[in-house]
């Protein structure tokens, strides 16, 4: 995740994860990215991370690009979401510019970002 600013970011993975449990699409395009090390920690211990990363953030909109990431967000916050906190899902605009913006991950490359992980970097800078 990542502020409007840029500059405050949070990067976290659940430990434990068996990839068997995942999608195709996961175990093809997300597991071999993950970097594991510092960032693998126990789901209660990222759940609380993330709370008091966001919490500490002031009024703050998640922008998903895929209702499943709405989805997750509320597994992981089966309570809610921290009070000053709300989502949104991108629509088909918002989408379209992104992809246009970021045509052949090139915000990527100009940026140095690591390609999924960093998609919460490349999309603020598509959409600010």
């Amino acid at each position: 995740m990542v502020d409007e600013t840029g500059r405050l970011t949070f990067y976290a993975e659940v430990m434990g994860v068996d990839a068997a449990d995942c999608s195709p699409f996961c175990r093809a395009k997300v597991l071999p990215l993950l970097q594991g090390g510092r960032f693998a920690v126990p789901l209660d211990q990222l759940r609380t991370a993330l709370h008091v990363w966001l919490s500490a953030l002031g009024p703050a909109v998640l922008v998903c690009d895929s209702p499943r990431d709405a989805v997750q967000l509320s597994r992981l916050f089966p309570d809610g979401l921290p009070a000053n906190c709300s989502v949104s899902v991108l629509g088909f605009l918002g989408k379209a510019r992104r992809r246009v913006l970021n045509v052949g991950r090139r915000l990527h490359r100009k940026h140095g970002l690591r390609v999924h992980h960093a998609d919460a970097k490349a999309n603020r800078i598509a959409l600010m």
